[in-house]
């Protein structure tokens, strides 16, 4: 057995051992929600799909057109917060095609999630096979490459930002495949097309249109132009069917959702952590346990400040560039702006990580495989840690809501900063002390 198959093999083990402790655990403190990653990859094939996405998209779309196309979509329905749409216009057009084909809904919406998760995975095995013979390793058999494809597969269905996607029918499903598809576009020379991969992805949450400022840095015209006309066909489109004064209604609703946030225990944000503080002493207006769906946290200038100053912190230390021209430095650098992008949004929900799901790949290829300067065992240890925190839910955490340990609710959002040290370290290629 080769020793990316071993790897593969035990962390797959040990990530499935701790799922089932944590469920003893959360079964023994008589936590009602218990379901682990695995419970929620059984549910996308054996149960209905939901529509977390798809029907405030619907809910919008129908309101839309029983105004006659006089409505501003943001200001009617977000800002009253009757609706809780915060995808652009662009993204409306999706739900045109489906309404004007009379496509059933939670059909489209089982077939979309079904494609786009193993698009998913097959753009992850592809970034797997393609890293692992560029590090000159030693050659896998074509069983062997079917074994890794098969473990990476699982892997996948039981990391639970993925999976989590999938059960509630959200168009991150999407997102999280063109993200992995963008990888190993960029990684096999393809930056055009990983270019429109992440065009279509600040089609949808326009924060990862920071790409192209990232692609200007680095002269990396391929990208940009490709990213700057896919977002442009978007948004003309877009225009088209809504009007220009639907895009800017959009962006008063940015600016809103910006000041105000979610302090729901899902939001893994820096926007949410603190508002889960705050939610100890006023519980009432900052909701930490219980969902609202018609009301959003007041305005604090402390979380607004504190959201910002995070947000330009992450930007920044993304954006900077690496003198070093090594692959893993210049991967690393890609990698970075992705989950700093997602990392800088002040709502970065649970399945907004999906992401990291190719991230950890590609850094854990990078740590036993890459050529650059970071391999001490501890960086290594911390890596698995935090992937077994990152691809596991933790509800007994949520015992925690009541105290100022409820920062401790904001496990995955830890987990994505201690991923990007590490992102930064691999790109700036610094050696740990302990192997000077």
């Amino acid at each position: 057995m080769k020793p990316i198959t071993k790897q593969l093999l035990f962390l797959f083990l040990l990530n499935l051992t701790l799922a089932f402790l944590v469920k003893g655990i959360t079964n023994y403190v008589k936590i009602k929600d218990d379901k682990m990653a695995l419970d929620h990859a059984v549910w996308i094939f054996t149960d209905e799909i939901g529509n977390d996405s798809w029907k405030p998209m619907k809910l919008t779309y129908d309101y839309w057109t029983e105004s006659q196309g006089q409505s501003l979509l943001y200001t009617d329905l977000l800002l009253t917060t009757r609706v809780k749409f915060l995808y652009p216009p662009t993204a409306l057009l999706i739900s045109q095609f489906i309404e004007t084909n009379n496509i059933d809904l939670l059909a489209f919406t089982t077939a979309t999630t079904f494609i786009f998760i193993f698009l998913m995975i097959a753009g992850v095995i592809g970034i797997v096979l393609y890293s692992y013979n560029e590090y000159k390793a030693p050659p896998l058999s074509n069983t062997e490459k079917i074994i890794v494809g098969i473990l990476l597969a699982f892997l996948l269905f039981t990391f639970y930002p993925v999976v989590k996607a999938g059960t509630l029918g959200q168009m991150q499903v999407w997102l999280n495949a063109f993200f992995a598809v963008a990888i190993l576009c960029y990684i096999t020379g393809y930056e055009a097309l990983a270019g429109i991969l992440l065009g279509l992805m600040a089609s949808v949450k326009p924060h990862y249109a920071l790409f192209i400022v990232w692609g200007l840095f680095r002269g990396n015209k391929r990208l940009v132009v490709a990213m700057i006309i896919t977002g442009a066909l978007g948004v003309l489109l877009g225009m088209r069917e809504f009007g220009f004064a639907m895009y800017v209604d959009y962006l008063r609703g940015l600016s809103f959702v910006t000041k105000h946030g979610e302090s729901f225990y899902t939001n893994q944000s820096f926007n949410g952590l603190l508002g889960r503080l705050f939610s100890v002493r006023y519980p009432d207006v900052f909701n930490n346990l219980k969902w609202n769906g018609h009301r959003y946290p007041p305005y604090s200038i402390w979380i607004f400040s504190f959201t910002q100053i995070t947000t330009v912190a992450t930007l920044l230390i993304s954006l900077i560039k690496t003198k070093s021209q090594s692959k893993d430095a210049k991967l690393a650098d890609f990698l970075l702006m992705g989950l700093g992008a997602t990392m800088a949004s002040p709502i970065a929900w649970e399945h907004h990580y999906g992401i990291l799901f190719p991230i950890f790949v590609c850094v854990g290829l990078i740590l036993w495989f890459g050529d650059g300067l970071l391999k001490s065992k501890w960086v290594k240890i911390a890596f698995v840690v935090l992937y077994l925190i990152a691809a596991n839910v933790l509800p007994f955490t949520k015992l925690l809501a009541g105290s100022y340990f409820n920062v401790l609710q904001s496990y995955l959002l830890l987990a994505a900063c201690g991923m990007f040290a590490i992102l930064v370290m691999i790109k700036h290629q610094f050696k740990p002390a302990s192997n000077t």
